[in-house]
């Protein structure tokens, strides 16, 4: 009786502070829900995922925010936003609190409140611990873009809803600046070094190395932090806009993409190239690899590295 009437004055309570979760990267779990079924984060990549914690089934203020999120759960859906429920009831507890009320979203268990610790919301001590009611909106990228840290169950579902538009709105805007490729309208020559030519950034004139390409692609994995020069031979460019080449050498062969179309070179392209640049594990899809074998690349591997490529010097390519 005692250790009901302590979570019903919780599940009325608000949150209790916590260090805000805001920008940072949404924690992995591996739960259960209501079903037995093993959730994970990562199935819920591509989507806006709403994790909202609350201190026990079918009381009071915690059966106002499911039904809430219940009454506004098509809203979500047409946001292409999932909502979860967690708490440390057990699977059962949570199958009822689903069947009484007809909700139409999972409960994940969390008994063991490893996820409640790992989110920063595990509360109380022995039989009277709870998950503090907080609230987690995690964007496609498995983000944190917004941690409620007090919780008004009534009017809560509408928060969210207000919440994930301007995080979406926001969230449309960044993938707008950073992913839309910087088109160059032309080609241009950077610099003349005898009789070489340099397209894209100036050469680095701190003096570098020269890895051939099979070399760095041998040892991939000291390519990918900072930028070094790889060579080889230029065998194929794109022909509709020369902002990508194949380079080879020897049996190898790597596509090397310009810095997100920062630049272009001349789409007769030939011969010994450098590079300065770094490697980039790459997986490309099927119409991907139909696109750049459209435009002369050749036979491409599904997954393979590419060079992500900061300046090209053509050499003896000086008429």
């Amino acid at each position: 009786m005692k250790k009901s009437f302590v979570l019903f004055l919780l599940c009325l309570s608000g949150s209790i502070w916590a260090a805000n979760m805001t920008g940072a990267l949404a924690p992995d779990f591996k739960r259960l829900d209501q079903k037995g079924q093993e959730r994970t984060l990562e199935e819920f990549k591509g989507q806006w995922l709403t994790v909202y914690f609350y201190p026990k089934d079918d009381t009071p203020g915690c059966t106002v925010e499911a039904n809430e999120f219940k009454d506004k759960y098509q809203q979500l859906l047409d946001m292409n936003a999932v909502v979860i429920g967690v708490s440390m009831d057990d699977a059962e507890s949570h199958q009822e609190f689903i069947e009484k009320y007809h909700l139409p979203f999972d409960l994940l268990v969390d008994e063991d409140k490893t996820m409640s610790k790992a989110y920063g919301v595990a509360g109380g001590a022995g039989v009277f611990s709870y998950a503090k009611r907080q609230t987690f909106i995690i964007d496609p990228k498995g983000t944190v873009v917004k941690h409620f840290e007090e919780v008004t169950p009534k009017t809560h579902a509408d928060d969210v809803i207000v919440a994930l538009k301007e995080a979406q709105a926001l969230y449309a805007e960044t993938l707008e600046i950073t992913d839309k490729p910087k088109k160059a309208k032309a080609v241009e020559v950077t610099e003349m070094m005898g009789s070489h030519v340099v397209y894209g950034a100036t050469w680095p004139r701190i003096k570098q190395a020269d890895y051939p390409l099979h070399v760095a692609l041998e040892n991939a994995e000291n390519h990918i932090e900072g930028k070094r020069v790889m060579t080889g031979r230029i065998t194929k460019v794109c022909q509709k806009m020369g902002c990508w080449m194949v380079l080879t050498d020897g049996d190898v062969f790597a596509r090397v993409d310009f810095n997100d179309h920062a630049f272009l070179i001349p789409k007769d392209s030939s011969g010994d190239a450098r590079v300065y640049g770094h490697l980039v594990e790459k997986k490309l899809t099927d119409e991907e690899i139909a696109h750049y074998q459209s435009e002369g690349a050749g036979e491409l591997p599904q997954s393979s590295y590419e060079v992500v490529a900061y300046s090209v010097m053509l050499m003896n390519a000086a008429k």
